[in-house]
């Protein structure tokens, strides 16, 4: 009877080993994805913001020449916005602007608070209000501001050469 008894303290011993160990691996497994998830997403807003970088320093030499730049924005943003500096809207931001499809941009303090404080950032990520922000290079934009939405998060821009920067449009989606 001692014997029985001996063998259930320890099978129950053995149950509770196994339940920690497995929660342990559980937990430490969630975290370790959720890590590298957002490693990724970091990775993916770098690339987004070089090879955006990079296109417009090679482009703007190259006045006339015309390119395609599709992009692969960053998960959480839903919408891109570019801003004219060079504008006489840096003197007067009244968000006169619209989206690459013609409808007009909401108001956003964040960037026009950018502009007054003269950060120099040129490129927004939007997520319900601007959230993170870069300059890009010597850009133009038809307005003040361009806006473009993420299709299945990427963007299309139309790049086109003037010499010493490059002028920004929203390029289509297929």
């Amino acid at each position: 009877m001692h014997n029985k008894k001996s063998q259930l303290y320890r099978q129950i011993f053995i149950y509770i080993l196994a339940i920690l160990v497995t929660s342990f691996i559980v937990v430490f497994g969630y975290k370790a994805i959720k890590d590298f998830k957002d490693r990724a997403e970091q990775v993916a807003c770098l690339k987004f913001k070089n090879d955006l970088q990079i296109s417009i320093e090679r482009m703007s030499s190259e006045y006339g020449s015309v390119e395609r730049k599709d992009l692969q924005l960053c998960s959480d943003y839903k919408v891109v916005c570019f801003v004219d500096y060079d504008s006489q809207w840096k003197s007067n931001p009244t968000f006169n602007s619209q989206f690459s499809d013609g409808s007009p941009v909401p108001s956003d303090p964040i960037i026009i608070d950018s502009i007054k404080s003269g950060t120099g950032k040129n490129v927004f990520f939007i997520e319900n209000l601007a959230i993170e922000s870069f300059y890009a290079g010597k850009i133009s934009v038809e307005g003040d501001v361009l806006c473009i939405k993420a299709v299945n998060n990427k963007i299309s821009l139309k790049l086109t050469g003037k010499g010493n920067y490059v002028e920004l449009s929203g390029w289509p989606q297929i």
